[in-house]
């Protein structure tokens, strides 16, 4: 079923590119094609083998794993140094995290249904989740405009929550 909504092709300059039949997402690397379309698959679900909880993508249950069952004593022998940022860096980081909250909630809609409760929808795309906290990450995914540089090596980002995974998959979720 993945093959069939991936797409080959050829860009500008003649390289291979991938694109999701679905959406139109095009990527460099067919591996990350395939973990994108298991969004768009149902009946799909990856079970973890902690916790038992599912998840529709093995992307988000490889992320589950690392942010919530990932191993305490496993430390790095090198120490990463995070690096203290100026007042006026602060100021700036803090002023672009508040405008980024104002475009996500722009994006945000809450909804009542008689089945399921209050529902908050994705104004960009339509995606219904029951926690108000888990569709903000996900309306991040949809802005352009912000980004999150690490506090180790400055790696620029385009979502809080990939930084937040390059942190604790590069730097071993240093402190």
């Amino acid at each position: 079923e993945i093959a069939e909504k991936a797409e080959k092709m050829k860009d500008e300059s003649g390289a291979t590119i991938w694109k999701c039949k679905d959406c139109g997402k095009v990527f460099k690397r067919k591996h990350k094609l395939d973990l994108h379309i298991e969004t768009h698959l149902e009946g799909f679900s990856h079970p973890c083998q902690t916790c038992s909880r599912e998840f529709k993508t093995r992307k988000s249950l490889s992320c589950h794993n690392l942010l919530v069952h990932r191993e305490k004593k496993e430390k790095k022998e090198t120490v990463d140094v995070k690096k203290e940022p100026s007042p006026e860096f602060a100021e700036a980081e803090q002023e672009q995290n508040e405008k980024l909250r104002v475009e996500i909630f722009k994006r945000m809609e809450k909804i009542k249904d008689s089945e399921d409760g209050t529902m908050w929808r994705c104004t960009e795309c339509g995606k219904l989740l029951k926690k108000k906290d888990k569709l903000e990450l996900h309306v991040e995914t949809h802005i352009e405009g912000f980004s999150h540089s690490c506090s180790y090596c400055d790696k620029i980002h385009k979502t809080r929550t990939a930084l937040k995974m390059h942190i604790i998959t590069i730097h071993k979720g240093a402190n």
